[in-house]
C-alpha cells in the first residue's frame, strides 16, 4: 500500500488548506480521508465540487448517502460505509433502510431500490445497467435525476480510489458506523 500522509488543516500544501478548513467548518472535524487527499489539492478541490455538485442535484441527501452506502459495498471501501452510515444516520435516514444498504440488500422505498440497484450495476460494470436506468425511470424518477444519481456514484468512487491506496483510517466520529465486508 501507499504511503499517504494524513495532513492537518496546517501541513496540508498551501492550496489545500482552505479547502480543508470549509470542510472542517461544514463537517465539525477533518476527515482523515480528506487529509490523505489533500496532499493533491486538484483531488481535494475535485472531491469536494463533486460533492458540492451532488448536493446541487434532484436527488434528497438521504438517498444520496444510500448510494453512497451501496457503492461503498460494492467496492469494499470500509471508510467509505462508515462515513456515509454516519452521514445518513445524521439526516434522519431510517435505520432499517441503512441496514438493508449495508448488508447488501435494499430499502423498502421502491424508488430508492431502483437507484440503488442502477447504481450497484454501475459498479459492477453489468450489461443490465440499461435495464436498471429503465427501472429508475419507472419508479418515477426523471431523466435529470438518473443522470443525477451518476454524480451521486462518482463521489464514493473517488472516495475509494484514494482508500484503495493506502487505506485510510476510520476516524473516531465513524467508528460506531465501522463496518467490515461478510464475503
Amino acid at each position: 500500500m501507499l504511503e499517504l500522509k494524513t495532513h492537518t488543516l496546517t501541513s496540508a500544501p498551501a492550496p489545500s488548506q482552505p479547502l480543508l478548513k470549509g470542510l472542517h467548518d461544514a463537517v465539525g472535524f477533518l476527515p482523515n480521508l480528506a487529509a490523505r487527499m489533500s496532499e493533491s489539492p486538484a483531488l481535494l478541490e475535485a472531491f469536494l465540487k463533486l460533492r458540492e455538485a451532488s448536493a446541487k442535484g434532484s436527488l434528497d441527501p438521504v438517498t444520496r448517502e444510500l448510494i453512497a452506502i451501496a457503492v461503498a459495498t460494492e467496492t469494499g471501501c470500509t471508510y467509505c460505509v462508515a462515513a456515509h452510515s454516519t452521514f445518513a444516520r445524521k439526516l434522519g435516514a431510517p435505520e432499517a433502510a441503512v441496514e438493508a444498504v449495508r448488508k447488501g440488500a435494499e430499502p423498502g422505498d421502491a424508488r430508492q431500490r431502483a437507484l440503488l440497484a442502477f447504481a450497484r450495476a454501475l459498479v459492477q460494470r453489468r450489461a443490465d445497467v440499461p435495464d436498471r436506468a429503465a427501472d429508475v425511470l419507472a419508479a418515477g424518477l426523471t431523466v435529470s435525476g438518473l443522470l443525477d444519481a451518476l454524480v451521486a456514484v462518482a463521489v464514493p468512487m473517488l472516495a475509494t480510489s484514494v482508500h484503495q491506496l493506502g487505506a485510510v483510517p476510520l476516524d473516531a466520529a465513524f467508528q460506531p458506523q465501522a463496518w467490515a465486508r461478510t464475503a
